[in-house]
């Protein structure tokens, strides 16, 4: 019996220090998830913030690259970090300059953001007023067929400045859309709270239960065999045939374990 308490106890020491090492594991995916998700909460108010819809972060241009126009200095499903310009800067750009921008690109009357780079400054006669002719690094010298004036000019990228991220940018730009922030972002969240919230609640009824009498399964067995031990000695003590008691100690011994179950209810064993 003292074995099987043994191994018992053992047993149950594994198991514990088996969900210690999973909910480890698990809270650390967790607030690796959540830190993800502030970042792209703040990428998302900050796009919308920006008059330029595009999100900026300490003077750093945020955008995907949506096309292999650029390749191969970009490439599609990239991101780049580009700096932000000031109206001064704008206006002074050069030939060979990497430049976001907003343009109709599609003609559609609908502004895009879009990332080419000059390959013409225009400058009107007797006039300070210049635009900007673009093409794509891919796009086989052929032009765009937009002027870009320096008000619709974000940002430059310059190399061995700037940054450019390896394929976040198709996920980037998903996440940032109403449905990837609700799918990605907002319903995990929710489900991560109200698993916290449940956790809280178990975790307030152990500590509330934790000074309560437990019942073990030794413990049982020890009742059930101090049951049958009093039973005998009440039998010898009143004179009684000692084979007759012993057949008749297990409805005994079944009330006493029936009184031993109630006193465990009532002891309300603690949450595991």
């Amino acid at each position: 019996m003292a074995k099987q308490s043994v191994e018992t106890q053992d047993n149950k020491k594994k198991k514990s220090t088996a969900k210690r090492v999973v909910r480890v594991i698990v809270n650390i995916i967790i607030w690796l998830f959540i830190a993800f998700s502030v970042a792209v909460t703040i990428l998302s108010f900050s796009a919308q913030s920006s008059s330029d819809g595009i999100p900026t972060i300490g003077g750093k241009v945020i955008s995907p690259v949506l096309s292999d126009s650029m390749a191969p200095t970009f490439k599609k499903g990239d991101i780049i970090l580009s700096t932000k310009l000031t109206d001064d800067e704008k206006a002074d750009l050069k030939v060979g300059d990497i430049i976001t921008f907003k343009a109709d690109l599609d003609g559609d009357g609908n502004a895009e953001i879009n990332t080419h780079r000059i390959v013409e400054v225009i400058v009107e006669d007797n006039s300070e007023f210049v635009q900007y002719k673009t093409a794509g690094d891919n796009n086989n010298d052929v032009v765009d067929n937009y002027n870009v004036a320096p008000a619709d000019v974000i940002s430059i990228w310059v190399e061995g400045e700037n940054t450019r991220l390896p394929g976040l940018g198709n996920v980037i730009d998903f996440l940032l859309k109403p449905t990837g922030f609700l799918v990605c972002i907002v319903l995990p969240l929710i489900i991560f709270f109200i698993f916290e919230i449940v956790m809280f609640v178990r975790k307030l009824i152990e500590v509330k239960n934790s000074d309560k009498k437990q019942i073990t399964a030794a413990d049982e067995e020890l009742i059930k065999q101090k049951a049958i031990e009093e039973y005998l000695r009440s039998q010898k003590e009143a004179g009684g045939d000692a084979e007759a008691a012993a057949e008749a100690a297990p409805e005994e011994v079944k009330e006493a374990v029936e009184e031993a179950a109630e006193a465990a209810e009532e002891a309300e064993p603690a949450v595991e």
